[in-house]
């Protein structure tokens, strides 16, 4: 009997360390160069791993992403011509050809953890852009873990349906435990906003009486042709905007109303009759600041609206990417991600404003830019998406939806917006 004990004893001690992981292989950090020429690609250090693209995946000779080596193979991530990404392996034969090598190339050492999917999902040999699939995990199904990038991504390798193939599974997805299951989705913190309907405004306004409110019931300018407002509807209770217009305008008036009429409101500074137009804001190349102060007695509400020119790449940007960390330096936050271009397909936002998304950028690595304190958050889906008001709330819910890839709106090197990627932004 005590023998039993004793033996029972040693396997309630014995089994959580089974399902304890041992530390995985950091692949977030990585040195870069240009090795000149095209070489094939495989998933994994060998020519018997998976190759994609129907067996002909190639590295075309342009910059590269050089996570390291192990034995007569670099482990690389390069850009590809349909704006994705792939990580894979080329042979050592091109080292000797390495030009304009950034940082140093280590020696790779992968972890070797059996982990278990714990629900259907997929490998991809893109965590940078795209997440494309190229194989299906089953529910319960046995991977290696390599590696990981982040806190999303798992490098892990299996056995494919005719060969053996490395790639990236969302981390979440994997567990140690061959019986765990998925933790539940977190649910939303705000409630979703839906964009009010406001009467047209007449000539000669009637507005219901709302004593004491100090808020505005509408704001217009006089750039409806080349002006891009965003968000792009006027809501009382968003008090930050960010207007674009075209490089050749050069004069920018406010129509301000507000809700009582009686309240006093100020265009920088200079009164201005509610449903009247402001003064003239002289635009420059510089971005500005307009604000917009609503006074009704004690009460008091300002909206500010940050006012530049556009196209110019060292004014206002758009551009999008994966979040990689959202963090607070001194007494700024900050948001470090991979970000890319925005490519529009008419020559300003109004002519359509459909854009598609292309990692120009990926051989620059990861961007750390300053939050402008007054920057407009929203998180989600860009069919679901959810306003935060402080960027502590948008921090606990950006990743909800399983994606971490934001559309970015700066001046400068100050994000000014933050929304859910959509392909017709």
């Amino acid at each position: 009997m005590k023998k039993m004990l004793c033996l029972a004893l040693i396997l309630a001690l014995l089994l959580p360390a089974a399902f304890t992981a041992q530390a995985l292989t950091d692949l977030s950090t990585y040195a870069s160069g240009n090795f000149g020429r095209s070489y094939p690609v495989y998933s994994g250090p060998g020519t018997y791993y998976y190759r994609a693209n129907s067996g002909k995946a190639a590295y075309g000779g342009g910059s590269a992403r050089i996570y390291g080596t192990t034995g007569d193979w670099i482990m690389i991530g390069y850009g590809m011509s349909d704006g994705g990404y792939r990580i894979g392996y080329i042979t050592m034969d091109a080292m000797p050809g390495l030009t304009n090598q950034k940082g140093t190339i280590r020696n790779l050492s992968f972890s070797n953890t059996t982990m278990y999917a714990m629900e259907k999902t997929y490998l991809t040999d893109d965590p940078v852009i795209n997440n494309k699939s190229i194989y299906t995990i089953a529910r319960g199904q046995a991977v290696t873990a390599l590696g990981q990038m982040g806190s999303e991504w798992t490098y892990v390798e299996l056995m494919g349906s005719s060969s053996r193939m490395r790639g990236f599974v969302r981390s979440r997805s994997l567990s140690v435990d061959p019986t765990a299951t998925p933790t539940p989705k977190p649910r939303p913190t705000a409630t979703p906003y839906v964009a009010p309907v406001y009467p047209v405004i007449t000539p000669v306004p009637s507005y219901p009486s709302a004593s004491g409110s100090a808020l505005l019931s509408n704001l217009s300018h006089n750039c409806p042709n080349t002006g891009v407002m965003v968000p792009s509807y006027f809501n009382p209770y968003q008090t930050t905007y960010l207007l674009t217009v075209a490089d050749w305008v050069s004069r920018v008036t406010f129509t301000p109303t507000a809700q009582d009429y009686y309240a006093t409101i100020r265009v920088n500074g200079q009164t201005v009759r509610s449903g009247g137009t402001s003064q003239v804001i002289n635009m420059t190349d510089k971005p500005q600041a307009v604000t917009i102060q609503v006074q009704n007695g004690t009460a008091s509400t300002t909206y500010t609206i940050y006012l530049q020119r556009r196209p110019s790449e060292k004014r206002t940007r758009v551009s999008a990417g994966y979040i990689n960390n959202i963090y607070i330096k001194g007494n700024d936050w900050r948001i470090d991600a991979d970000l890319g271009t925005l490519k529009y397909m008419g020559e300003d936002y109004g002519s359509g404003n459909y854009s598609t998304f292309n990692n120009v950028t990926v051989d620059r690595g990861v961007y750390d830019y300053v939050v402008s304190p007054n920057c407009v958050f929203y998180y989600g889906t860009k069919a679901n998406c959810f306003r935060a008001y402080t960027i502590q709330e948008f921090k606990n819910n950006y990743y909800m939806y399983n994606s971490n890839l934001y559309t970015f709106i700066y001046i400068e090197d100050e994000i000014v917006a933050i929304f859910p990627y959509g392909a017709d932004y």
